[in-house]
C-alpha cells in the first residue's frame, strides 16, 4: 500500500523555494566547522561540525535566510489512499514538527569526487507533529471521521538521509547546489491523538483512538511516505539555502 500524496504546502519555510539573492558570506557562520578535505578523518570532522550546527540551525540563522527548524511549521499536508484496508484522505493543516533539535549524528560518509553526502542521525525523543487534522474514510473495516486537533509521535531509532548534490560555478565561487535529497527512517512506535472524532462522540472517538493505536503499523505505512516526503523537502531547502550562500572554499579547506 502506498499513500497518495497529494499536496504538501510549507508556511514557514517557503524561504526553501525561493534562492536569496543576496552577497556569498566570506566564512562560516557561528557554530559551523570547516574541515580540511586532505583529512583522513574527514567523515568524522564533517559528522562532529553537523551536530555543533544542530542548535543554531534549531533557532535559525538569519545571515542564510534560515528560519528555526524547531518547530518547523508545515501549513498543509494531505495524504489520500482511496483502496486497501486503509483507506482515508487525511489533511493536517498547521502542523508542527517538534524534536528535531534533539538529534545526535551517528555517522556520516562524504564522496568529494561524486559530491555525494550520506548520514545516520538518531533521535534521542519521538519526533512529535501537532496541529489540525481533517479525516474520512476508513481502517481496516472501520469508518472513521473527525476534525479537530491532532498529535502523532514517532519513535525513530534513525534516519538515514542520502543527498547527491552538484558542484555550479555562481560569481566567480564554485558553491554546491542540492540536486536530490532523500530522508528514510523506521519506526518502533507510532502514537495518534485524534480530538472530536465522530463529531465529539466521545465512547467512539476514544475507541477509534485506541484501534489506531492498536494498528499503527498498518496506519503508518500510508502515512510514512508523506512524513519522510516532508522531511526531504524541508532539509533539501535548508541545504539549498546554505550551499547557495556558502562557496565550497569555506565549508572544506585544501
Amino acid at each position: 500500500m502506498t499513500a497518495n500524496i497529494t499536496k504538501i504546502i510549507f508556511f514557514h519555510i517557503c524561504f526553501i523555494f525561493t534562492i536569496i539573492n543576496g552577497a556569498t558570506l566570506s566564512k562560516l557562520p557561528k557554530g559551523f566547522k570547516q574541515c580540511k578535505i586532505s583529512d583522513p578523518n574527514l567523515n568524522e570532522c564533517i559528522r562532529d561540525g553537523l551536530q555543533s550546527a544542530i542548535p543554531h540551525l534549531a533557532k535559525g540563522i538569519p545571515s542564510l535566510g534560515i528560519i528555526p527548524l524547531d518547530p518547523l511549521r508545515i501549513s498543509e499536508l494531505t495524504i489520500q489512499q482511496g483502496t486497501g484496508p486503509v483507506s482515508f484522505k487525511l489533511n493536517f493543516t498547521d502542523l508542527d514538527l517538534i524534536n528535531l533539535k534533539k538529534m545526535t549524528i551517528q555517522k556520516v560518509e562524504y564522496d568529494p569526487i561524486k559530491y555525494r553526502f550520506y548520514a545516520e542521525v538518531e533521535p534521542k525523543e519521538s519526533i512529535d507533529l501537532e496541529g489540525f487534522y481533517d479525516i474520512t474514510g476508513k481502517v481496516l473495516t472501520f469508518p472513521i471521521v473527525g476534525n479537530g486537533k491532532c498529535k502523532i509521535s514517532l519513535d525513530v531509532p534513525k534516519f538515514y538521509d542520502t543527498v547527491i548534490m552538484n558542484p555550479v560555478v555562481k560569481n566567480g565561487s564554485t558553491h554546491l547546489e542540492v540536486d536530490s535529497l532523500s530522508w528514510k527512517f523506521t519506526a518502533t512506535k507510532l502514537y495518534i491523538k485524534m480530538d472530536n472524532l465522530f463529531n465529539g462522540d466521545k465512547v467512539l472517538g476514544d475507541n477509534m483512538n485506541l484501534f489506531l493505536n492498536e494498528n499503527w503499523r498498518e496506519v503508518l505505512n500510508e502515512m510514512q511516505p508523506a512524513i519522510e516526503e516532508v522531511f526531504g523537502m524541508a532539509f533539501k531547502g535548508i541545504g539549498h539555502q546554505f550551499l547557495n550562500r556558502i562557496p565550497l572554499n569555506q565549508i572544506f579547506a585544501d
